[in-house]
């Protein structure tokens, strides 16, 4: 009965650890930033100026056993036929499967035109 005990304790003791290890240093989890980005798409519109999209998404940050997720994901750059010069930021919009690094499939990206050269 003792040993059965100790063992309910233990685990509690770790459940509870595990529960606080979900936001570490005001990271959020991985789940819970895809979950704040997913809603914050609705508020985006066409036309939008790259500081408007960043305002609106934020610069949350998600702890994974991979490293920081940062908000947005990733940027790139590119350049189109005409010159024009193209950014894509691209945000966690879902949860990668355990054991498996996050992938740009589940990644939503906005594409921003910047108008100079």
């Amino acid at each position: 009965m003792f040993k059965m005990m100790r063992a309910v304790g233990i685990g509690f003791v770790v459940a509870m650890m595990l529960v606080g290890c979900a936001r570490v240093s005001g990271h959020l989890t991985l789940s819970e930033l895809a979950s704040s980005n997913q809603q914050k798409l609705s508020g985006l519109l066409v036309g939008m100026s790259k500081q408007d999209v960043l305002l609106l998404m934020g610069n949350a940050t998600a702890k994974t056993g991979d490293g920081i997720v940062n908000n947005p994901w990733t940027v790139e750059s590119f350049i189109g036929r005409q010159g024009e010069q193209y950014e894509t930021l691209d945000y966690a919009t879902r949860k990668n499967q355990p054991f498996t690094p996050l992938r740009k499939s589940l990644a939503t990206p906005q594409l921003s035109l910047n108008k100079g050269r």
